[in-house]
């Protein structure tokens, strides 16, 4: 096993990988030497694409409307006919339309499921009899809602939740074809629009302690996480190091699921917010550096 390049000659699809926390999995499973077709509902997407094909040529993206049936069949096939097999399924998409169960209009709740739940099922149905083909590895990106109750998160966490069950079935009915599946629940993570707003504040010690504690749930060493931390899970989980892991759920929080009570009883220390602002800090780098 070479460790420096763990996915060498893999082709991977990480669904909403244009951008936010699908595109920082995307460039470290690049990094690793994989080629992988991404989408995403904004035409700009290409320019990522463009970004990388300079170190894996064969990487391409298709605009895509998760929350559509058409253009989640027209994505499976278009990858279907530049391919034939794909080794690794990230799905990444993921919205939070919520509010409380009693008052969440139907709307909300539809298109949360229809781009959450379908969506995942749909790509992972579609990308199967390509990857049944030499076997291969689907990660579903979760999220700590579905096992942790913290509302208004009706629509999201019970979508999550659906996955965590879709994704234990599909472990089981798909093992003799070599196939493995897992779910990555993250936590507060930094990531997407995240990175627009700690660009302009990270020299600024207040403003960056002040929003950052928007995400601190409750980890012990009080912030929220990196997209790197979600990304290098993803690359793991994808990898022949978790070779022998199938039907998991990992929580990716900081802690956050084992103390939850914290979020409110939780007795910050007199120097907090040096230490928050210190380590939000030194978390953050931009997915353009990697």
């Amino acid at each position: 096993m070479n460790y420096d390049r763990l996915l060498e000659g893999k082709f991977a699809v990480v669904t909403s990988g244009a951008h936010g926390m699908g595109k920082y999995i995307a460039k470290v499973m690049i990094r690793h030497g994989a080629a992988c077709a991404i989408n995403g509902m904004n035409p700009e997407g290409e320019k990522t694409a463009e970004e990388f094909r300079k170190n894996a040529p064969a990487s391409f993206f298709i605009q895509c409307d998760m929350s559509l049936s058409e253009d989640r069949r027209r994505f499976i096939q278009e990858v279907s006919k530049r391919v034939d097999h794909v080794d690794i399924l990230v799905n990444t998409v993921g919205i939070n339309r919520s509010d409380f169960s009693g008052e969440v209009d139907d709307e909300r709740f539809e298109y949360t499921q229809q781009v959450n739940l379908h969506g995942a099922i749909w790509m992972t149905r579609g990308f199967l009899p390509l990857m049944k083909k030499t076997g291969g590895v689907v990660t579903h990106i979760s999220t700590i809602h579905s096992v942790l109750g913290m509302p208004p998160n009706t629509a999201y966490a019970s979508s999550k939740s659906a996955i965590n069950a879709f994704s234990r079935a599909l472990a089981v009915e798909y093992a003799s074809y070599g196939i493995r599946s897992n779910v990555i629940n993250p936590g507060g993570i930094f990531t997407g629009k995240t990175d627009e707003i700690l660009a302009g504040i990270a020299n600024s010690r207040e403003e960056l302690a002040a929003w950052g504690r928007r995400g601190d749930l409750g980890q012990p060493d009080y912030g929220s996480g990196s997209a790197y931390d979600i990304a290098n899970t993803a690359l793991f989980l994808s990898s022949d190091m978790a070779r022998h892991i199938t039907g998991a759920v990992i929580n990716v929080d900081g802690g956050v699921v084992n103390q939850a009570h914290r979020f409110y009883e939780r007795k910050l220390p007199p120097d907090h917010d040096e230490m928050f602002y210190q380590v939000i800090k030194n978390r953050f780098t931009p997915v353009e550096d990697l």
